[in-house]
């Protein structure tokens, strides 16, 4: 179907074209392409390896992330990373975990990517001696020498500050208590292999929950 417009109409279009066009902001913009304001350290190149992927342990897979340049996979990636038991390679919650998606599994895939495993350990509904058997299972059993491990995914969203996505079954769910169990975790872990490096889970200044106020807080987190 098509209209004809008046002249009245289109001598009104006409004008308001000419008006806007009229209107544009002319603005140059310029990329020096030679000065490097800064580096991109490699270790930030890295992408999440979801437990329930069901394409993680396929044999392309591997040929992806070196494509990209990823350096680093992290595993079990993601909130998955406090319901997840490795020995047993089972959920806390019921989650969906991929039968075929093993530790080891998981670390042939790494190597064949040519990238360093970040293994998150269980913080949510485990253990520090878990996290330690984990340790020592992957670097004294094996022999993998997975150096990078954190504990936690997004502790911060435990239900502390009130968003709750993130699964732990600790009755304290300050960061007080993080802070303890980590020491605990850290202690046991590097008592398997004290050449690891354990990070922890944080946040970035102004990102949330920075200046929110949890239950039996007495100042706003920083």
């Amino acid at each position: 179907m098509s209209a004809t417009l008046g002249p009245a109409a289109a001598t009104a279009l006409t004008e308001a074209t000419a008006t806007a066009a009229t209107s544009q902001t002319t603005a140059t913009v310029t990329v020096n392409t030679v000065e490097a304001l800064a580096t991109i350290p490699a270790m930030l190149i890295g992408a999440n390896t979801a437990i329930y992927d069901g394409l993680l342990t396929h044999p392309t897979t591997a040929d992806l992330p070196s494509a990209a340049g990823v350096n680093y996979l992290r595993h079990p990636g993601g909130s998955h990373s406090d319901v997840y038991h490795w020995q047993t390679h089972t959920a806390e919650n019921g989650a969906y975990i991929g039968p075929a998606n093993t530790f080891d599994a998981f670390v042939t895939t790494a190597r064949s990517a040519g990238a360093q495993p970040i293994i998150t350990a269980n913080y949510g509904s485990g253990t520090p001696q878990e996290a330690a058997a984990w340790v020592r299972y992957a670097n004294t059993t094996q022999g993998y020498g997975v150096t990078y491990w954190e504990i936690g995914n997004e502790v911060f969203g435990n239900g502390h500050y009130g968003s709750s996505w993130e699964y732990d079954t600790h009755a304290d769910k300050s960061p007080r208590a993080y802070r303890t169990a980590v020491l605990d975790f850290i202690s046991a872990m590097k008592a398997a292999d004290p050449t690891i490096k354990v990070g922890i889970a944080l946040t970035t200044p102004g990102q949330w929950p920075d200046g929110v106020a949890g239950p039996g807080d007495t100042a706003r987190s920083t």
